[in-house]
């Protein structure tokens, strides 16, 4: 099972400029005031901080340019911060893909020159194995963290993300177990490192029982994000309780939405084509009668991952779904009482764009 982009949209603020009149003006000054070189300049002198202000401030003046979210992407993991970072990679998707489709052959190209001049670099080997990482090029991500861990054998980056790695592509599985101790050994009290080996045992090695204990660690210390939920929920259903996977799901849901949008009910035999955006959900009134069965699926031809959540009558989570067929969300489920449930839908954190198709049968 592949992982998902994920994105956390509360902080979507940041890559709005009013819009007022002096829309292009703000932008052109804020781009003079910061640029990627500096950016770059204060991570090669170790100064991640300043980078991530330098390149915080690039983005808000280029919100759909690539260049300030591979810098920001690359300070936040040498600092550690590898839930923001991937939290970064998703806001590519959400902004910068659909203006710039070719977003990640670019980064990409730019880690290969970099470790082409100089293959020693720490912050390029580094933000280029994150990148493969990000991307599900596993064997590539494998082959710079190899490279990595031979210049700096004790490197908690290298080692968890060599673990992860492992688990992710099944290869060398137990080796791989073992790297991810090492980096828990190596920052015990990490939220981020616990997400990332709750990250790997669910969508690498699926072990429900650890993935949901270190993901419960990462949530207890602080970092509550909608890929954390995901993971609790998958750890429910395999528990069989779906009700609290609902619970974990609509919450997700709710951190990543930005607009609610009501529709039309969706009744058996029926299906609709919805028009999504980074942030949108759809909320479809789901009329039954108590031990019909519900048979739903999502779809797309625009992209791949799709999460929902059944509400009952009375508003309560009874079902969340995630993967159910492939990436997508669905389910069969007999309704345990009548009346209208509610379900609400999205892309998996709500980062695609296009068309969503939700098919009753």
């Amino acid at each position: 099972m592949l992982r998902k982009v994920f994105i956390t949209i509360v902080l979507l603020t940041l890559l709005f400029i009013p819009a007022a009149g002096g829309i292009g003006a703000a932008r052109a000054a804020k781009a003079a005031t910061c640029t990627e070189e500096q950016g770059q300049l204060y991570i090669n002198q170790g100064l991640y901080g300043d980078a991530i202000s330098e390149f915080t401030c690039l983005i808000a003046a280029q919100p759909t340019e690539v260049a300030g979210y591979r810098g920001r992407i690359e300070a936040e993991l040498l600092l550690g911060s590898y839930s923001d970072a991937l939290r970064d990679y998703a806001r590519v998707t959400a902004f910068v893909l659909p203006v710039h489709p070719d977003a990640h052959r670019t980064i990409l190209a730019g880690y290969a020159a970099r470790l082409s001049a100089a293959p020693d670099d720490i912050p390029a080997l580094m933000g280029g194995s994150f990148a493969r990482w990000s991307f599900f090029d596993y064997p590539a991500a494998l082959h710079l963290l190899n490279d990595l861990l031979a210049l700096r054998p004790d490197d908690l980056y290298g080692n968890l993300f060599r673990g992860s790695n492992r688990l992710l592509h099944h290869v060398s599985t137990t080796e791989g177990a073992a790297d991810l101790e090492y980096a828990i050994t190596l920052a015990p009290q990490s939220a981020d490192v616990r997400f990332i080996v709750a990250d790997a045992y669910t969508y690498g090695l699926p072990d429900p029982q650890r993935a949901f204990a270190e993901a419960s660690l990462a949530l207890a210390w602080g970092l509550d994000t909608p890929r954390i939920r995901a993971i609790l929920a998958v750890s429910y259903q395999a528990f069989g309780d779906q009700s609290a996977a609902g619970a974990e799901i609509l919450r997700h849901i709710e951190m990543v939405t930005t607009e609610l949008l009501p529709v039309s009910s969706l009744s058996a035999g029926a299906s609709l084509t919805l028009a999504l955006v980074p942030g949108r959900t759809y909320e479809l009134p789901v009329p039954a009668t108590a031990g019909e069965t519900l048979s739903i699926v999502t779809s797309s031809h625009d992209f791949y991952d799709t999460i929902l959540v059944l509400l009952a009558p009375d508003g309560t989570p009874v079902l969340g779904s995630d993967d159910y067929k492939r990436y997508f969300a669905g389910f069969v489920w007999v309704a345990g009482v009548s009346g209208t449930y509610r379900m609400r839908v999205t892309s998996f954190e709500g980062i695609d764009t296009g068309d969503l198709i939700v098919s009753r049968k």
